[in-house]
């Protein structure tokens, strides 16, 4: 302490008269008083009976005791004060009876009159506490008792002495008078009254009176009873002054109610306006009504404007009550009170309109607008002033005052809480509020606000949202102002006003949708023909800004509405064509929405728009959307006959070309909506000025292949409509032309064209057309088989070599869709057949074309005719022979004689020609090496364009009968042609031509037969990484606004794919003829027992063989890994945008990127189907190791069918190949090719049966058990994944539960049967993993036996014949070998002997099986069934798992959270207590058990609370191991420490143990903790075990409601009391560190108390700091100090005050949070303290002023740090 700082004694001196709480005040002339000290002997000889009293009759009998005793001497000091005082504050508690009360009242009566007043008020702090509390539950019979002890002896003291207690004492009497019947009203309010004289300060009163409203919810009713008849009115304080004239003007009585704070009053006010009470809500309303109306200026010039807020809020809020009595109040407080004789008019000048709008309006709209931009999270929060405005508005003057101020604010924060819900339900739950609100909202109101918005806020992103989310479908609004917004935003945008065009197009489009055809009429009744904008723009504005009071007549008439719409749109449009801009498509498209809404708009022509139409050329580079837009609006255009014949023609022709030019892009980006416009504009214009345009195109490209991919993207989109021929015919028979020109690069596209059609089932629809051009012939009508002159032969020789090119170069899928396609007959055509003579026969277009060729053989012309008949007639016969040998004959070509020379040259030159841009010279250069292949290596077909898979895999077995009849070795094409295919697959300039690689490589796998498995991992490589490169390309094209990539990405791709899958297929099929060979291979040695015997012999293959076979199959399964990774991440992408996961793509082009997307995952779906038919296993593997990164179940159960059954047998096959390998035949182990582990397939097993429904168990449940048991009979080998098998079986289990199969108890008994063996095993294991991986003892033995009954052929139950034997090299590999892709194919041994290493793997760790048991413990019961088996297995977890590591030397860091995790699972298992209750006894009594690390606390919680729910006992018993007396006989003067210590741990168990539980969850064990806490602190108690005992207190505070609180705080303020005492009468300054940790503790209790703001301990909060408003307004008289006040004097520091009040103002939606002061653990010393004490009373007011809530959850992890301290 400073020098000049005085000392403790001459500070006392300076305070009188101060509060004394010591129980022993004698002095020491009294104490040698042998009469006083054997009065004081009876009355401590009285208070020792206290013990005794157990009922309520032993109350009367103890205070009969302590009335004796006290009658015994006469003095006037009491001894033993603080402790009798105790025990009559006992004596007054609720829950005794009122003879009890009565009898206690009478010992206060005969005390009080033996103190006198002087003494009584010295020692008022010792004896008033234990009498305020009773008035609030007192008797009928009490209560006049008790006023008359009040008024007799506490009213005549002295004000300085009543000062401090006058708070209290309002706590205490106005419960007296919340119900004016009662008989003890009029003395209660008497009394008060007279407390009120006494004191002599009516402001001080009334800042009491205020206090107690705003801290005491249940004191609220009787206030406000006694504000009604007491409280100053304020009405007539005028409002025309200024603050200072005002206060100057104003009497006493009425200063004193808001002095030195009117914020007091208002809070007061607001807070009993919000009391959850309908009563007192009411009471407070009709007392605002009385004496505080709002024009009163102490509302509108002294309150701080935020305060009025405030006041307006909470009086509005009673709205949302619904009562009617609450709301007629409302109104007249806020519209002013009608003319009566108890409410006469203060304003008779304003009326009730404009006394809201002058006094309430602008505070209460202050309100909302705090309401509605809140940023709280609650829904119930933000919708709050929505209900508030929705429910003000039920009065006009109110609703229409606010509206036009809250509208918009509310849309705003409605969608600004879109993005900030918690999730969509708050969200809708708000929005629905909000929008009951804006349905109330005139119509005119909103489009008021919304015009506003347009032209001054330009928001149009909040003009959509509200379109888009809140109903604006009313007749007014969509008929009035959904228009007049519609032409305002049109203004705005032609004025340039508009600067996010794409929200401008969704608003108007929006608003467009919701005017319907009956607001708009047609524009020949409009009564404006020229467009004035400014005078348009001013009529809406006058519309908009009229007063309420004028008519709302619309400022233009409908067909007006319409005329302004399509003008402006049609300017709009023009602009927008001109430029090019983005959006012009889109403007285009709204033009034709809003052209279909105007009914009988027959005929409409606007010349700017027309040659707007006319100005999209093809050489101006359209963008899409924009020619997209276009042809929509120009179909309707020619609809309405807006243009005449020459501009239809040329704008036609325009269109289609520009169309045209984007058909022919690769990327097939924008082909769907191409032809989607094409055909609208078809079915506008009826005739065949597009098949004529197109066909034109087709004409002039002959040499460009662009023209030919977009008649085949034209032809692909059209064919289903029905009248396709309307523009197909004629292009498609010039396309058909170039057939004829083999040089023309026209000719490779029909050809591929061809090739696709022959692969669909649109044939008949090529078929269809030359059908219908052939039937147009004349001379095919006539009866007769004779030509004329007038006949046109070429024509039909034309049709003939068409057909006949189309058969010829087509594919051979082409010929036999002949015979298969049905022709089309209708009525007409029918009777045409039928009168030609056709129509018998063969119905196919096969039939048709040979009865036509027939009829036509049979025609001959007429003597006399021409030279050019005839030779017209020569080449028509020539024609027909030719079509029909093509339609009848097979293809067959002889062998020729080798020629090496020219397959050289030709590979050379194609290999020269990879990189050249002359990239369709290498379809011809393929199709004449094929020949050349044909001829050199094999028996082909005629011509390579008919080869396909059929005829290759004939081809090939042509071959190979060759070689086996000639046994000669046919030759192989050279190296050199393997890697040119190679490098032209790989270059990207062929994939225009990809597709002819891909057939040539197909068409000459036979080929390569002797070498396919050589070449096969490069070829697939080349394959693999090329699909991989053109898919992203094509991914990223759809992601981007590019329209040009690398041509043909999308050919390329499928064709790339085509290949793989072919590929594939053809290995798989020769390595099955290899291996099926070497299995069964010829023997000419006849059949029988010795036949087989020695054939079985002497088959075995040498090493060689086994080697060579081995890496064939690596080389296939290798190259099916890849092609299963490829193919898994192309279907992924297409899974991903059906979800609509993946990159959003150009909005233009949607429907062609679904199209694409979709044929691309079917594609790769298809590729992994037949994968996955072909080697199941080894696919299956590739696809877990997948799964790793991607889930994989979806997939897998598209390529099973969704069948469990087919998949599940090689899920476990894989697992068996890795661990128990010899229980398989070799055909069905796995290869082991992947780096999977039998842990991660475990692992996968457990998901894949989670995956999976209920119902298929059943399917699966003889499988399942198989393995199951077989794990078990070899648990050896599975030991090490034990823990996944659990999982997998209880998953099982719980599953079967649930289904009818599970009610088949015998088979539910086999499944708990191995589960409780694998349980057994895996819990008692011993063993943790080892770094070396060295096997076990038993593990090898297991091992060694397996091996043991291999060798001798009974692995499972069997001779076998192949056995394998011990030096077979199977047993010489390395251990642990993996495969890997590097591996040369020598090097490969027989994978089976990596399986035998499992036996030597690690076991499995702690964390593994803790992690396996979570899972598992919560289906025991269904796994199970039986609670015996539950209770053992139960047990077994415990005593195996869980009790060994909280017993070793490192607990509690040994129990981790895998630990305590199980066994929190297992205090969740019904009936299973005794398993797991003596663990958690012993951890918890553990002495080392509160230093458990916080992330366990919270695990450790819970397991505590299910130990204390299921054990009622856990409480009395965690109590009753506190004692108070030292055990040790030694120990003569105060505990030990080791006793001490223990006594600390068991008060923090019990504190633990009460923040466990629940609120009021140990209530019947309050008593007995109260005494035990009563007995502790009374005894000779260290410092440190107070401190706990403190500790337990602010627990149970936390965990108990206020109403079961008060037994507690008269405990709490005697202990407080008592510490803070003790701490005043020494110097505080010289407290040691050791007795700090008490004062700590108690301070911290105290901060606690004052944070939770419990209503009862209100009523002694002035023993320990100022309560009133003096913490900020200290009075200059001296006056008692509190206890806190008193320290902080003591220790040098000057109690803390304020001269004005500047406390933060907070949100009106949301209250601050009271957090407490001290925090930490501990102390250093006591200066430490000095900021608490100082700041402690001031702080409590604040937090009071402040309408601040506790803040609990600071609180509790306050107590939470102390207990593990």
């Amino acid at each position: 302490m400073a020098p000049n700082t005085p000392s403790a004694s001459s500070i006392l001196q300076t305070i009188s008269p101060l509060p004394l709480f010591l129980g022993k005040s004698d002095d020491a002339s009294r104490k040698k008083d042998p009469k006083f000290k054997r009065y004081a002997a009876n009355i401590d000889k009285a208070l020792s009976t206290f013990d005794e009293v157990k009922e309520w009759a032993d109350f009367i009998s103890f205070l009969g005791k302590l009335l004796r005793a006290l009658q015994s001497h006469t003095s006037t000091q009491i001894p033993y004060a603080s402790v009798v005082s105790n025990r009559l504050a006992q004596a007054l508690l609720p829950t005794l009876p009122s003879g009890v009360h009565q009898k206690a009242l009478e010992v206060y009566g005969y005390i009080f009159d033996v103190l006198g007043r002087e003494e009584l008020s010295r020692e008022l702090s010792i004896w008033i506490p234990g009498l305020l509390p009773l008035m609030s539950y007192a008797s009928i019979n009490v209560k006049p008792h008790l006023i008359h002890i009040l008024e007799s002896y506490i009213l005549p003291m002295p004000p300085v002495s009543l000062h401090p207690i006058l708070r209290p004492l309002l706590l205490a009497l106005l419960p007296g008078i919340d119900d004016e019947t009662s008989e003890s009203f009029a003395s209660t309010l008497t009394l008060i009254d007279n407390f009120r004289t006494n004191i002599k300060d009516d402001r001080y009163f009334w800042q009491c009176f205020f206090l107690v409203i705003l801290s005491s919810e249940d004191r609220r009713l009787g206030a406000v009873i006694y504000a009604m008849r007491r409280l100053p009115a304020l009405n007539a304080v005028p409002n025309d002054k200024t603050k200072e004239e005002l206060i100057e003007s104003l009497t006493d009585d009425i200063t004193s109610v808001f002095l030195p704070e009117p914020g007091l009053i208002v809070r007061a006010l607001a807070q009993g306006l919000q009391d959850e009470q309908i009563l007192v809500q009411r009471g407070f309303l009709e007392l605002l009504v009385r004496n505080v109306q709002l024009q009163s200026g102490v509302l509108q010039i002294l309150v701080a404007p935020h305060d009025l807020t405030l006041l307006l809020m909470a009086a509005s809020s009673v709205v949302l009550r619904r009562d009617m009595s609450l709301n007629r109040r409302l109104w007249i407080w806020l519209l002013g009170p009608e003319p009566s004789a108890d409410h006469p008019i203060a304003t008779p000048a304003l009326s009730r309109s404009e006394y809201f709008s002058k006094f309430a309006v602008t505070p209460l709209v202050s309100g909302l607008l705090e309401l509605i931009n809140s940023t709280s999270k609650n829904p119930v929060i933000r919708a709050k002033p929505y209900r508030i405005a929705l429910s003000l508005m039920d009065r006009w003057e109110v609703g229409g005052a606010i509206t036009p101020d809250i509208l918009v604010p509310v849309i705003r924060s409605v969608r600004r809480y879109q993005s900030e819900a918690a999730s969509d339900a708050h969200y809708q739950e708000v929005l629905k509020s909000a929008s009951t609100f804006f349905d109330g909202v005139e119509a005119s109101s909103i489009w008021s606000d919304a015009y506003r918005l347009a032209i001054v806020e330009h928001d149009y992103e909040l003009l959509l949202f509200i379109v888009t989310t809140f109903n604006v479908t009313e007749e007014e609004m969509v008929v009035v102002h959904v228009p007049l917004i519609l032409v305002t935003i049109f203004i705005l945008r032609d004025q340039g006003a508009v600067t996010d065009v794409d929200t401008w197009f969704q608003l108007a489009t929006e608003l467009l949708e919701r005017i319907p055809s009956r607001a708009l009429l047609p524009t020949a009744k409009s009564e404006l023909s020229v467009l004035d904008i400014d005078e348009v723009s001013k009529k809406i504005s006058l519309f908009y800004q009229r007063s309420s009071d004028d008519p709302a007549t619309p400022p233009f008439l409908p067909a007006t509405i319409s005329w302004l719409l399509l003008t402006l749109t049609a300017d709009l449009v023009t602009k927008t064509m001109n430029n090019l801009s983005a959006d012009a498509g889109n403007i285009c498209i709204m033009a034709v929405s809003l052209l279909s809404k105007i009914p009988a708009e027959t005929t409409w022509r606007n010349e700017s728009l027309v040659h707007a139409l006319l100005g999209l050329k093809p050489d101006a580079h359209v963008p899409f959307k924009v020619i997209y837009g276009a042809t929509r609006l120009l179909g309707v255009v020619i609809e309405r006959n807006g243009m005449v014949r020459s501009e239809i023609d040329i704008s036609i022709r325009n269109f289609t070309e520009i169309h045209w030019s984007y058909l022919s892009m690769p990327t097939g980006k924008f082909h769907v909506e191409s032809v989607t416009s094409l055909w609208d504009l078809q079915s506008k214009c009826k005739d065949h000025k597009i098949e004529a345009a197109i066909s034109n195109l087709v004409a002039e490209a002959r040499t460009n292949t662009s023209a030919g991919y977009a008649f085949i993207n034209l032809w692909a989109h059209s064919v289903d409509y029905a009248n396709f021929e309307a523009i197909l015919t004629r292009p498609l028979l010039l396309m058909l032309d170039s057939l004829e020109d083999k040089y023309s690069p026209l000719r490779s596209v029909s050809l591929a064209w061809l090739e696709m059609l022959g692969a669909t089932s649109t044939t008949n629809r090529l078929y269809g057309i030359l059908v219908s051009r052939i039937l147009k012939l004349p001379f095919l009508r006539r009866q007769e088989y004779s030509f004329g002159e007038d006949d046109d032969l070429e024509l039909f020789l034309y049709y003939l070599k068409t057909l006949t090119n189309i058969l010829d170069m087509g594919p051979p899928s082409l010929v036999a869709s002949l015979g298969t396609d049905m022709i089309s007959v209708d009525a007409s055509r029918s009777n045409l057949l039928q009168h030609i003579g056709l129509e018998d026969g063969d119905p196919s277009y096969r039939g048709f074309f040979i009865r036509v060729i027939l009829r036509t053989l049979k025609y001959d012309i007429p003597p006399h005719s021409s030279q050019q008949l005839r030779d017209s007639l020569s080449k028509v016969l020539r024609g027909a022979l030719q079509l029909l040998g093509i339609i009848l004959t097979d293809h067959a070509d002889k062998l020729k004689e080798p020629e090496l020379a020219v397959e050289q040259a030709l590979t050379s030159r194609l290999s020269s020609n990879l990189h050249q841009d002359d990239i369709y010279t290498q379809t011809l250069i393929l199709d004449v090496l094929f020949r050349t292949l044909t001829l050199n290596y094999g028996e082909g077909t005629a011509d390579n364009s008919h080869i396909h898979e059929d005829s290759v895999i004939k081809l090939r077995d042509t071959m190979e009968g060759r070689l086996s009849v000639d046994g000669n070795t046919m030759r192989s094409p050279s190296s050199s042609l393997i890697q040119c295919v190679i490098d032209g697959l790989s270059a990207d300039e062929n994939q225009p031509v990809m597709d002819s690689w891909v057939k040539f490589l197909m068409d000459c796998l036979p080929f390569f037969a002797d070498v396919l498995f050589q070449i096969l991992i490069p070829v697939v490589e080349c394959f693999c990484s090329q699909i991989s490169k053109t898919f992203e390309e094509l991914k990223n094209v759809y992601s981007s606004r590019a329209t040009i990539i690398a041509y043909g990405s999308e050919s390329a791709l499928f064709a790339l794919m085509h290949g793989l899958e072919h590929l594939m297929s053809a290995a798989h099929k020769k390595l099955l003829d290899e291996e099926s060979k070497s299995i069964n291979p010829k023997n000419p040695s006849e059949p029988g027992f010795f036949g087989t015997v020695i054939s079985g012999v002497f088959s075995v293959e040498s090493p060689q063989a086994q080697s060579t076979a081995a890496n064939n199959r690596l080389t296939v399964l290798l190259c099916f890994q890849d092609c299963i990774k490829i193919c898994h991440s192309i279907w992924l992408w297409g899974e991903e945008i059906a979800k609509g996961v993946a990159n959003e793509p150009d909005s233009a082009s949607n429907e062609s990127f679904l199209y694409i997307s979709s044929r691309m995952k079917y594609r790769a779906r298809r590729i992994l189907e037949r994968l996955y038919m072909a080697e199941t296993l080894e696919s299956l593997e590739t696809l877990i190791d997948l799964h790793r990164v991607t889930p994989i179940f979806k997939l897998l159960h598209v390529l099973d069918g969704s069948r469990p059954k087919l998949t599940l047998p090689y899920i476990l096959n894989a697992i068996y190949s890795r661990i128990n390998p010899y229980i398989l035949d070799v055909a069905s182990r796995s290869s082991l090719t992947t780096d999977l582990t039998d842990y991660q397939l475990v692992e996968f097993l457990v998901d894949y049966i989670n995956s999976l429904e209920n119902d298929a168990i059943e399917e699966i449940w003889s499988d399942c058990m198989i393995f199951v048991r077989d794990v078990y009979a070899n648990i050896g080998l599975y030991r090490h994944v034990l823990p996944g098998f659990l999982v997998f079986m209880s998953i099982i289990g719980s599953k079967v539960d649930s289904t009818n199969f599970g009610e088949q108890r015998r088979m539910r008994k086999e499944l708990a049967d191995v589960f409780m063996k694998l349980l057994n095993s895996s819990a008692t294991s011993r063993q943790t993993a080892q770094a070396t991986g060295l096997p076990s003892l038993e593990s090898s033995s297991t091992s060694i036996s397996i091996l043991e009954k291999e060798r001798n052929g009974d692995v499972d139950g069997s001779q076998t014949p192949s056995a394998v034997s011990i030096s077979s090299p199977i047993y010489q590999s390395t251990p642990g070998q993996t495969l890997q892709k590097q591996m040369s194919f020598q090097q490969l041994p027989n994978l089976a002997a990596q399986a035998e290493t499992s036996s030597s793997k690690p076991k499995f760790s702690q964390e593994e099986l803790c992690r396996a048991l979570a899972r598992v413990i919560p289906n025991l019961q269904k796994v199970l069934l039986e609670s015996d088996r539950v209770l053992v297995a139960s047990v077994t977890i415990t005593t195996s798992v869980v009790q060994p590591t909280m017993k070793t030397k490192s607990f509690p860091a040994s129990a981790n959270s895998g630990i305590l995790e199980v066994l929190y699972q297992i205090s969740r298992v019904p009936g299973a207590q005794k398993a797991w209750k003596s663990v958690v006894s012993d951890g918890f009594y553990d002495s080392r058990f509160f230093t458990v690390s916080e992330p366990l606390r919270t695990r450790w919680r819970d397991i505590i609370r299910q130990w204390l729910l299921n054990d009622k006992e856990r409480m009395p018993e965690l109590i009753g191991r506190v004692s108070a007396h030292s055990s040790n006989a030694n120990v003569l003067f105060g505990w030990s420490d080791q006793e001490s210590e223990m006594r600390r741990l068991n008060l923090r168990r019990i504190t633990f143990a009460y923040m466990c539980g629940d609120r009021d969850q140990f209530l019947q064990n309050y008593r007995e903790t109260l005494e035990k806490l009563s007995e502790l602190l009374n005894s000779s108690v260290a410092d440190s075990v107070r401190s706990d005992s403190f500790l337990l207190l602010r627990a149970i505070l936390l965990r108990t409601s206020p109403v079961n609180l008060p037994p507690f705080f008269t405990f709490i303020y005697t202990e407080l009391a008592n510490v803070f005492a003790r701490l005043t009468n020494d110097d505080p300054n010289s407290l040691k560190p050791a007795n700090l940790i008490g004062v700590y503790a108690a301070c911290k209790l105290l901060d606690a108390i004052l944070v939770l703001g419990s209503e009862e301990f209100q009523l002694h909060l002035w023993l320990f700091i100022k309560d009133t408003l003096e913490a900020a307004f200290p009075n200059d008289e001296p006056t008692p100090l509190p206890l806190i006040d008193r320290l902080s004097l003591l220790l040098g520091v000057p109690t803390d005050s304020k001269t004005e009040m500047d406390f933060p103002s907070f949100p009106i939606d949301e209250y601050s949070k009271r957090k407490p002061i001290l925090t930490g653990p501990k102390l250093k010393d006591v200066a430490d303290l000095k900021n608490f004490f100082s700041h402690l009373s001031l702080s409590s007011y604040e937090r009071l002023y402040s309408l601040s809530v506790p803040d609990v959850a600071v609180l509790e992890d306050e107590v939470y740090r102390d207990i593990f301290a």
